[in-house]
């Protein structure tokens, strides 16, 4: 079924909102961040630096909900990372939420998720990469992986 407009504003919202979040706890946790400004950005969504003056990229996928992690296979680029927000409503108050859950990875091991959910899914034939929420839980609060 096609996504309406209301589904296309949720979507745009959900992921400023998390380009946001992710932004905050990056700056929260000492680093420098600037934005690309819009999803045409071929590379990501952030371009951070780090505390020691170490500079690298990050891409940022957001849920509203505990679905698959929407990515695709990127070429390798040096210093390219990936924070997953999730902004998942708690059951009984859908107008609250559970507190935000950040999952970081860095560019091969996102990669590497991707491929093995394909080759665990062939009926899907690649209509939508990415991999499971629950294969992402491994990440969650790995901020160490991120240059220092």
């Amino acid at each position: 079924m096609p996504s309406g407009p209301k589904d296309r504003n949720k979507s745009h919202r959900t992921q400023w909102s998390t380009q946001f979040l992710a932004a905050a706890e990056l700056t929260r946790r000492g680093y420098t961040v600037s934005f690309t400004m819009g999803n045409n950005t071929p590379v990501a969504d952030l371009m951070v630096g780090a505390p020691s003056g170490n500079q690298f990229w990050v891409d940022v996928k957001g849920l509203s909900s505990r679905n698959a992690w929407l990515l695709s296979i990127k070429p390798d680029r040096p210093n390219l990372f990936y924070i997953l927000v999730c902004l998942a409503p708690l059951a009984n108050k859908p107008k609250m939420r559970e507190p935000d859950r950040f999952f970081i990875l860095n560019q091969a091991e996102a990669n590497k998720m991707v491929r093995e959910y394909m080759a665990s899914h062939p009926n899907d034939k690649g209509k939508r990469t990415g991999f499971a929420f629950k294969d992402s839980l491994s990440a969650e609060d790995a901020w160490e992986k991120l240059p220092d």
